[in-house]
C-alpha cells in the first residue's frame, strides 16, 4: 500500500509543480486586466443582467416572429372486452391499435397586423443596449483602475531607481569633497554639505521604496489578487502610438463603437416604433396554425390485409372446385402520402369609446421621441467632445514628453558636467548641488510625462470607443 501512495504522490506532484511554477510567474498588465475584469463583483452583476435581457429579445422574437417545430408521436393502445362509446352503435373498436405521427409546422402564431410585436423587440432591443452599455462602462472602469495603478506602480519604482542614482551621485560627490579637503583644495564645510545632501537622498530613497511597496499593494487590491503578488512592471514606461486618421475619423469610429451612442440610438428606435404602433388598434390580428407530415396507422393497414386474405382465400375455394389456378395474395400498401394544413383566424376591434386613451398615448408617444432625439444629440455631441479633448489631451502629453526627454537628457549632462568642474574647482559645491536637483527634477518630469502619456492614450481609446477591456492594453 505505501508504495502504491508514494507513486500517487510523486504524480500528483510533477502535476502540480507546473501550476505551481505559472503561479510564480509575474502578473503582466493583459492578464491584470483580464483577471480583474472576471473577478469583479460589479462586472459580473452587468453580465447577468446582459444575458437576462438577451433572454428577454429572444423571448420576444420567438413571439414576435413564427417559430418552427417538430414533433414525433406514436400512439398505442390494447384492449379487450371493451366498448366504450362505440358499443352503443354497435361498432367494436379494435384490439390493438397503433399510430405514428411526424410533423414539423407553426402552432398558434398571432401575427399582430399593427406593429405590436414589432414595438415590443424594439423596446427589448432598447433595454438589452443599455445593459450592454452599463457593462461595457463597468469592464473600462476596472481596466482603466487597473492599468492606472499599473503604470502608479512603474512610476514609483522609477522614481526609485532615479533616487538610488541620486544617491550615488551624492556619494560620490562626498568622496570628491573628502579629497578636495584633504588636499587643502577646499573648507572642511563641504564635506558636511556633501554629506547633509548625502543624508537627504538617503532618506528620499526609503521614502520611495515605501511609496513603491504600497502602490503594489493597492495594484493587487484592485486587481483582486493575494498583497505579495509579483508583477511584471517593465523598466520603462512604453509610448504607444496615437491612433491614425483625422479627428473626423476619429468621431466617425466613436459614432459606431461607442455604448452610449449605439445605445442612445436603440433608445430613438424604440421610441419611432411606439409612435408608429399608435394605430395598431385599427389593423385586425392574424392567428396562423399551419403543418405538414406523415400519419400512418399500422392496425388500419393489418386489418385491411386480413379482410383481402380472407376474401382471397374464399375466392380460391370456389375456383379449386372448377380447377382454375388460385389467385394471389396481395399485400396491401403501407404507409400513406402525408398531410399539410393550413389556418388562418382573423379578429377585428376597433375602439368606440376609450376616455382619450388613444389621444393621450400619442401624445405621450410624441414627448417620448422628442425626448429620445434630444437625449440622442446630446449623446453625440458629447462623444464629439470626448474624442477632440482626448484628442488634443493626447497630442499635447506626446509633446511634453519630448520637451521633458531633452529637459532630461540636458538636466543629466548638466550634473555631469558640475561634478567634473567641482572636482577641477573651477565652481563651487552650491552649484553642483543647484544642477543635481535640477536635473532629477528633470527626470521625475520625464516619468510624470510618460505615465501621463500612457493616460491620455488610454482615455483617448475610451473616448473612441474601441477600448476593449482584454485587448486594449496588448501594447502597453
Amino acid at each position: 500500500m505505501r508504495p502504491a501512495l508514494v507513486a500517487i504522490a510523486t504524480v500528483v506532484a510533477a502535476m502540480t509543480l507546473p501550476a505551481a511554477a505559472a503561479a510564480q510567474q509575474p502578473m503582466t498588465l493583459q492578464e491584470a486586466v483580464r483577471y480583474a475584469i472576471a473577478h469583479d463583483a460589479g462586472v459580473a452583476a452587468k453580465y447577468a443582467s446582459v444575458a437576462q435581457q438577451e433572454h428577454a429579445v429572444a423571448t420576444q422574437e420567438g413571439l414576435t416572429f413564427p417559430t418552427v417545430s417538430a414533433s414525433l408521436q406514436n400512439i398505442l393502445q390494447k384492449q379487450s372486452n371493451y366498448g366504450g362509446i362505440y358499443e352503443l352503435i354497435g361498432a367494436e373498436p379494435q384490439a390493438t391499435f397503433s399510430q405514428n405521427t411526424a410533423q414539423v409546422g407553426i402552432a398558434n402564431y398571432t401575427l399582430n397586423t399593427g406593429g405590436l410585436g414589432l414595438i415590443q423587440l424594439a423596446a427589448a432591443n432598447a433595454t438589452l443596449a443599455s445593459a450592454r452599455e452599463d457593462m461595457k462602462r463597468a469592464q473600462d472602469l476596472v481596466a482603466s483602475t487597473v492599468t492606472n495603478a499599473f503604470f502608479d506602480v512603474a512610476q514609483k519604482e522609477s522614481i526609485v531607481a532615479l533616487d538610488r542614482s541620486d544617491l550615488s551621485y551624492q556619494n560620490a560627490l562626498v568622496n570628491a569633497a573628502r579629497l578636495k579637503a584633504k588636499a587643502g583644495a577646499t573648507a572642511g564645510v563641504d564635506v558636511l554639505r556633501a554629506r547633509v545632501a548625502q543624508a537627504k537622498s538617503a532618506s528620499t530613497l526609503v521614502g520611495a521604496k515605501a511609496d513603491a511597496d504600497n502602490a503594489r499593494e493597492m495594484l493587487a487590491h484592485d486587481v483582486g489578487v493575494p498583497l505579495d503578488t509579483t508583477f511584471a512592471i517593465p523598466q520603462e514606461i512604453p509610448e504607444p502610438a496615437l491612433p491614425q486618421g483625422s479627428i473626423d475619423t476619429l468621431e466617425s469610429i466613436a459614432m459606431v463603437e461607442r455604448p452610449d451612442v449605439v445605445s442612445a440610438r436603440k433608445a430613438l428606435l424604440s421610441a419611432n416604433e411606439t409612435l408608429r404602433g399608435w394605430s395598431r388598434e385599427l389593423f385586425p390580428s392574424l392567428q396562423i396554425e399551419a403543418s405538414m407530415g406523415n400519419q400512418y396507422s399500422p392496425t388500419e393497414s393489418v386489418e385491411i390485409q386480413q379482410e383481402l386474405d380472407e376474401e382471397i382465400a374464399e375466392e380460391n375455394q370456389q375456383r379449386s372446385l372448377f380447377g382454375l389456378t388460385p389467385l394471389p395474395y396481395p399485400m396491401v400498401p403501407r404507409g400513406s402520402p402525408g398531410f399539410w394544413q393550413v389556418g388562418v383566424t382573423s379578429t377585428f376591434s376597433l375602439p368606440l369609446v376609450d376616455y382619450g386613451q388613444r389621444h393621450t398615448e400619442h401624445v405621450s408617444d410624441e414627448a417620448q421621441v422628442t425626448a429620445a432625439e434630444a437625449s440622442l444629440s446630446q449623446t453625440i455631441s458629447q462623444a464629439q467632445i470626448d474624442v477632440r479633448q482626448q484628442y488634443r489631451a493626447a497630442q499635447t502629453a506626446q509633446a511634453q514628453l519630448s520637451y521633458a526627454k531633452d529637459e532630461a537628457r540636458l538636466g543629466t549632462e548638466s550634473a555631469r558636467i558640475a561634478q567634473l568642474q567641482y572636482r577641477n574647482g573651477v565652481i563651487a559645491l552650491a552649484d553642483v548641488f543647484q544642477a543635481q536637483q535640477t536635473s532629477v527634477q528633470a527626470q521625475t518630469d520625464l516619468i510624470d510625462a510618460r505615465v501621463l502619456y500612457v493616460d491620455a492614450i488610454v482615455a483617448l481609446r475610451v473616448a473612441i470607443g474601441t477600448y476593449d477591456p482584454n485587448s486594449a492594453v496588448a501594447d502597453l
